[in-house]
């Protein structure tokens, strides 16, 4: 009974561990200028929304969700392919296809409405398995992943937490974390994670 309460007790340490990191490493606001280098390297992705308008012709102007298949559907040119795209690229694009049969130097303006989340899926011994999802102009690390997750178990194996990656040619690489060691040393790196990963927490065996 003794040993049970204090793995209770150790357990419930270590979530406050977590969710203080995540409160001590999210930062309040990214700086104008780390946002504007983001904005101009971001790909659009699918189920980013998107604002267009066309300068002295109002009736082109209008706002669409990035489909499954990276197109948009514009006005007079129909569908657009825009995925992969930077917002520069994606207005270029759109501007030499409506000068090709419609508009004369066309002054076209893309803008961002809403961003598609990022996801990494935290399973395993945390309390709240599931999709974590955080705007793609964070940083996402381990332990905030694990802090949105509401923490682990006590029941959680903290000394070997594994990250799946799937990578551009389709392979899969694994990593093992030691995320108590990244808690417990103010010194240690947390572990970056990018969308599509899956941090699973094992159980600790006793």
């Amino acid at each position: 009974m003794r040993a049970i309460v204090k793995s209770i007790i150790a357990s419930i340490a270590f979530s406050a561990a977590v969710l203080g990191a995540f409160a001590q490493t999210a930062p309040a606001s990214k700086p104008n200028a780390s946002y504007l280098e983001f904005q101009n390297s971001y790909k659009l992705r699918p189920l980013d929304v998107l604002n267009m308008k066309v300068f002295q012709e109002p009736d082109l102007d209008t706002v669409y969700k990035i489909g499954a298949n990276g197109v948009i559907i514009l006005p007079l040119i129909n569908a657009v392919k825009v995925g992969g795209l930077t917002l520069q690229d994606a207005q270029k694009r759109i501007k030499e296809l409506y000068e090709k049969d419609y508009l004369v130097n066309a002054d076209v303006t893309l803008y961002i409405m809403e961003y598609s989340p990022m996801r990494v899926y935290v399973t395993g011994q945390v309390n709240r398995p599931g999709e974590v999802l955080f705007p793609p102009e964070e940083q996402m690390t381990l332990s905030k992943a694990v802090a949105m997750a509401s923490g682990t178990t006590r029941l959680a194996n903290t000394r070997s937490v594994t990250i799946k990656r799937k990578l551009a040619d389709g392979s899969t690489k694994v990593y093992d974390v030691d995320l108590k060691a990244i808690l417990n040393d103010k010194n240690a790196k947390d572990f970056p994670v990018y969308d599509g990963d899956t941090v699973e927490v094992p159980e600790a065996i006793f």
